[in-house]
């Protein structure tokens, strides 16, 4: 049982990763929070300034306050369940905090609200064992949830029972668009399979990617671009003969454009830009993963930036130059 929470705990962590961009004033940097051997890390958007802010070895899934003055992620697991908690810690550097909500005894891969008073998160509730010894599952309910900073209440807005935990996650990498009106997540996401859905406050789909629910091809990691019209989201390589790709979707017509080769992409800069991971040799026995920089404009070349990275946070945020 540990081994197989194990197996899909490391792959989790692997396929997981979120963004709200804010307008940059002229005396303020971008920053972007990303993972580089399981702790987490902070710089400027195009690189500079790194600066280390947690040491546990098991941190992931980073997103930024509004503000600037803080950096949610997920750390640890439960021997149960696999899962971790959501941890917040200041982007300046200090000692983290675990952030509880009511109800979950689970919560993972946090993105804050543009209100900064919330956190979209994956939570788990209720888990419970079935069966006994060698052939004991773990059940538990699983949902995307928001929860309140400051008085730790959490409302699901959409939720499955009866989750079996071995077989991977139903929901990963929640967002939510700019507005705060919409939100998203990736289905199936520590499975080679699954698209994204996006859905309002009440849980109701609004989009659907793939479009067909049969389609086996994985886009994942749901971002909505500040005018809303896009979706920034990757489709993962499943095969040595495949590559990963960065794509944009239309939300109108449902095409997808080819962006970049890469995972785990982000707005950055007011949608001006993305940060996205890039592995080199990922088959082989030397993998590496760093952090590569594309300007959304005709004829832009990606370039590195950040050396043995990975996850770049979904959220990035304007705050003023430290």
């Amino acid at each position: 049982m540990k081994g197989l929470l194990q197996v899909a705990r490391c792959t989790f962590l692997v396929m997981c990763l979120f963004f709200s961009v804010a307008l940059v004033p002229a005396d303020a940097t971008e920053k972007l929070a990303f993972v580089r051997d399981g702790n987490i890390w902070i710089a400027n958007t195009d690189g500079t300034g790194e600066k280390q802010l947690t040491s546990s070895r098991e941190d992931g899934g980073p997103a930024l306050s509004p503000d600037g003055s803080l950096v949610a992620y997920h750390s640890g697991h439960d021997e149960r369940t696999g899962f971790g908690r959501i941890h917040l810690v200041p982007s300046t550097g200090g000692t983290a905090r675990i952030a509880a909500f009511a109800g979950m005894t689970g919560s993972e891969h946090p993105y804050f609200h543009p209100d900064g008073k919330r956190i979209l998160f994956v939570g788990l509730s209720n888990p419970r064992t079935k069966g006994k010894g060698d052939a004991a599952m773990t059940y538990a309910t699983m949902s995307v949830a928001i929860g309140d900073l400051e008085t730790a209440a959490a409302r699901p807005i959409v939720q499955t029972k009866d989750v079996m935990l071995d077989a991977g996650y139903v929901y990963t990498a929640p967002s939510v668009s700019p507005d705060g009106r919409l939100f998203a997540y990736q289905a199936s996401g520590s499975d080679v399979s699954g698209g994204f859905v996006l859905f309002d406050e009440n849980g109701k789909t609004v989009f659907q990617y793939p479009a067909r629910t049969a389609d086996p091809t994985p886009f994942w990691r749901p971002l909505v671009s500040t005018d809303g019209k896009q979706i920034l989201c990757y489709s993962p390589a499943t095969s040595e003969k495949k590559r990963d790709a960065v794509y944009l979707v239309d939300r109108a017509s449902g095409k997808r454009s080819l962006i970049a080769e890469g995972t785990h992409a982000t707005f950055v800069d007011g949608g001006s830009a993305i940060v996205f991971e890039q592995w080199a040799d990922k088959w082989g026995e030397k993998a590496r993963s760093d952090l590569w920089r594309l300007e959304l404009a005709r004829g832009a070349k990606a370039r590195k930036i950040v050396t043995n990275a990975t996850q770049p946070a979904g959220q990035t945020v304007s705050v003023k130059a430290q």
